[in-house]
């Protein structure tokens, strides 16, 4: 029975739409052995492996599709993501209980935003295999992702008694970021970067990037630039360790700088986030040609992601009724504070303020430090004539990270000049303003 309900896990995802990227496997590349392929570059030597597999071998399928996804994970190519569904799907038709080939399932699901599916896989593999850590790991993602976030600890937790590691303690100090705990996710990050095998530098440099995020997150630039650089020094090129440095560079009001590292992260991986980081760069340095050609580029890029689209429209000011569908749709495939802010953007934005209200709240619950989410709580509190609640809402947004978009950083700056300062909404004559 296990075999068969492993079977239909395996071959039922076979055609599911490109998404974002999965935060936490980066696992080790495996050391190439001694001798004449030392010097294969890392295409050549999938290419190699690709070769060298046969169909009916499940476990050099498994390994392909292993190598595969971890190359699709860095790279953001698609070519090599489809290469490992490939490779994983006829691993499992060989061998339905392959738990690595299921595993690259399971990632599959993640990237692809399928978080339901991913929830309910997860939950039956922990059962099938109650003494692996991974499939502890990836349910608690997808609770997260769903916005469950009390289940996604306790998937954590026990993903810590299973195998205290280095990818356990980064999610476990990204939860405490969300919550808004940001010292106790600076000292479990910490572990996560001494815990990573120093030969790895890759994922040496993303947990020290990981350090940085919550560096940024307590107001402390000077300190995450410094855990940025250090990253690049293990791992040269890193997108994210220069993406990290063109946020500390904007907050620090040098766009031209900042839009070097952000193409740099680009050069790196090329991704939407990147992008749109590039293009708002460029903006706040005068250079509008360019920084429209990046929006119109990262729009393009973000077509499989409905989140990311809906969120680009609203900040460039475009078509916020098919904003409001984007966000709406993605909203039923995840419900975490990202999601809901997103919505609330794009409610507020057409002023549906009755809906904007409850999303903006629970995007808020967390007491996650971020601009984003502040920006979007300061627009409804504002449209609410809460002028006391836009202020401290817009204030925070201006001061946090990442960095607004120049266009928003206007709109928050206007927003306050327009408001009364909390002396003067204090007057007798500013008293029929609402302050809840």
């Amino acid at each position: 029975m296990a075999s068969r309900q492993l079977l239909a896990l395996g071959v039922a995802v076979v055609a599911i739409s490109a998404g974002g990227l999965t935060r936490w496997w980066l696992a080790p590349a495996r050391q190439t052995p001694p001798g004449s392929r030392a010097s294969e570059s890392t295409g050549e030597r999938l290419a190699r492996m690709q070769r060298e597999a046969s169909l009916d071998d499940a476990p050099a399928q498994a390994r392909l599709a292993t190598e595969w996804m971890r190359e699709g994970l860095r790279s953001g190519d698609e070519q090599h993501l489809l290469h490992a569904r490939v490779a994983a799907r006829r691993a499992l038709l060989v061998d339905p209980e392959r738990v690595d080939a299921l595993k690259v399932e399971l990632l599959l699901l993640h990237h692809d935003h399928q978080f339901q599916d991913l929830r309910d896989a997860s939950r039956r593999l922990t059962e099938l295999f109650p003494h692996d850590a991974f499939f502890q790991g990836l349910l608690g993602d997808a609770e997260l992702e769903l916005g469950r976030y009390d289940e996604a600890e306790t998937a954590y937790a026990r993903m810590m008694d299973l195998k205290p590691s280095h990818a356990t303690y980064t999610r476990v100090g990204y939860l405490r970021l969300m919550r808004g705990d940001v010292d106790g996710a600076i000292s479990v990050l910490k572990l996560a970067a001494t815990s990573a095998d120093p030969r790895d530098g890759d994922t040496v440099a993303r947990a020290l990037c990981e350090l940085g995020d919550a560096y940024l997150a307590r107001g402390e630039p000077d300190t995450a630039i410094e855990y940025f650089t250090v990253a690049l020094s293990h791992a040269p090129g890193l997108d994210r360790a220069h993406a990290g440095r063109g946020h500390v560079l904007r907050m620090r009001g040098l766009p031209d700088a900042a839009a070097v590292e952000y193409r740099a992260a680009m050069t790196a991986r090329p991704k939407s986030g990147h992008r749109a980081f590039l293009a708002d760069a460029l903006m706040a340095a005068g250079r509008e040609q360019e920084a429209q050609a990046e929006y119109t580029q990262a729009f393009q890029d973000t077509a499989q992601d409905a989140r990311e689209q809906a969120r680009l429209l609203l900040d460039l000011g475009r078509d916020v009724a098919q904003a409001e569908v984007l966000a709406r749709r993605e909203l039923t495939r995840r419900q975490d504070v990202f999601t809901q802010a997103v919505l609330a953007y794009a409610l507020v934005s057409a002023g549906k303020l009755d809906e904007a209200r409850p999303l903006a709240e629970a995007a808020l619950r967390l007491g996650t430090r971020n601009a984003r989410l502040e920006y979007v709580a300061g627009l409804v509190a504002s449209a609410d004539g809460a002028g006391d609640a836009a202020r401290l809402h817009l204030d925070a947004a201006l001061r946090g990270f990442p960095p607004l978009p120049p266009r928003q950083v206007e709109r928050a700056r206007a927003l306050l000049d327009a408001r009364p300062s909390p002396s003067e909404s204090s007057s007798p004559h500013a008293r029929g303003h609402s302050t809840r």
